[in-house]
């Protein structure tokens, strides 16, 4: 814990130092206070609030620039779990034309929880290609790289990834966006089984990802099991997931105030299946076990959006999610297969208002989420609470 706190403060300090008029160039703190009645999304509903500390900034040395952010989240009542996080990188915009430019940054970024959980601590590195260009005055062509390797504490989860995505924005005179997009991605897992162990009665590294979060196996509630197990010594072969995805939106200005916008998505995996024994959702809490490339299905969503008064902003929106997790079959409360691949089918409800001030922004949001499924063990609602500012200083470039 100390740790982490100082390393939390470190950063800050550089950053206010660094924050000085005629050096920085941008830098946006924020504080969030989230709360929820389901932390570990699941049927053992688990209270909690989290706290979370973020500040980004970002400094031009023309045509480069250097970027940095990092947070600190506390949880309450399960403080095992708490951790902060921090990146940094470069990046570089080359125009090619009057209509096209090139983007590219290389990363870096890590994560440190408490002692009980060092074993999800990782670095990562990373980066990033991007091209934009201006098909016409009213159409853009997008094309995005993203390359990420993470080396955790606990090898089981190392890996590296892949993902392209290909975009086409259309706008008319009439306050009509239209967009299209197509995905491809591919996830390597280095080393995600760990060697045959004698036949004894302790879990395994795959029991614990099956049960990580439900104190120590199916059928138990009550937030995380009892600290994470060692690293494998040694681990058996790689294992990659391949996936492709194709999604479309529609947005409609409707006069100068509101806007209305709905969106689909299809995503296929096209190899591979899951190396864990199960994949796991948690409320703000990053879990190397579920992320993109964990499920294939649909999405489908709509949002209003009002312009109200004194520069005030109300989102509303509903997403309906049908996902498969390959590779993962369903069990029952004692962890028996159920001879089925598990199947969700999610509703989401969500509101957003947002004020914003010349440098300050305050918001608050809600959701809830209601999620069926074929494994017990995620057939389970949720309130989800965030409320929180910003504050945004920018000095300029050069200066």
């Amino acid at each position: 814990m100390k740790k982490i706190l100082t390393a939390a403060a470190v950063a800050a300090a550089a950053l206010l130092a660094a924050a000085l008029p005629g050096r920085a160039d941008d830098l946006t703190l924020s504080l969030f206070q989230n709360s929820t009645n389901n932390l570990f999304q699941s049927s053992y509903p688990e209270k909690d609030q989290i706290t979370s500390l973020a500040f980004s900034y970002a400094k031009g040395f023309e045509p480069f620039s250097l970027f940095t952010d990092g947070g600190y989240s506390y949880l309450y009542e399960n403080s095992s779990i708490s951790y902060y996080t921090q990146q940094l990188g470069l990046d570089y915009v080359f125009a090619v034309s009057s209509k096209t430019a090139l983007y590219f940054a290389a990363k870096g970024a890590g994560t440190l929880y408490r002692s009980e959980f060092s074993d999800l601590n990782y670095l990562a590195i990373g980066g990033v290609a991007a091209l934009k260009s201006y098909l016409s005055p009213s159409s853009i062509l997008k094309l995005n790289y993203n390359f990420d390797y993470r080396d955790y504490r606990w090898s089981l989860f190392d890996y590296l990834s892949h993902l392209a995505y290909f975009s086409v924005d259309k706008y008319f005179p009439s306050r009509t966006t239209l967009r299209a997009d197509l995905g491809w991605g591919y996830k390597y897992f280095l080393h995600p089984f760990p060697a045959p162990e004698p036949a004894v009665e302790e879990p395994l590294a795959s029991d614990f990802v099956a049960t990580m979060g439900y104190g120590g196996g199916r059928g138990y509630g009550g937030g995380w099991g009892g600290g994470a197990l060692p690293p494998p010594e040694t681990s058996g072969p790689g294992a990659g997931l391949q996936m492709a995805s194709v999604s479309g939106l529609v947005a409609q200005g409707l006069g100068e105030r509101v806007g209305i916008q709905v969106s689909g998505l299809q995503q296929w995996t096209l190899s591979g299946r899951n190396p864990f024994g199960s994949v796991d959702e948690f409320y703000l809490v990053e879990n190397p076990t579920y992320d993109v490339f964990s499920w294939n299905g649909t999405a489908a969503s709509g949002q209003l959006t009002v312009e109200g008064p004194w520069h005030t902003q109300l989102k509303i929106g509903y997403t309906r999610f049908d996902k498969e997790f390959p590779g993962i079959e369903a069990m029952d409360l004692d962890g028996v297969s159920l001879g089925v691949l598990r199947r969700d089918k999610r509703n989401q409800a969500e509101a957003r208002l947002e004020k914003n001030f010349s440098a300050v922004s305050l918001f608050f949001a809600y959701a809830y989420i209601d999620n069926h499924s074929n494994d017990p063990l995620f057939e389970w609602d949720g309130h989800f609470l965030t409320a929180g500012f910003e504050w945004n200083l920018n000095w300029g470039k050069g200066g």
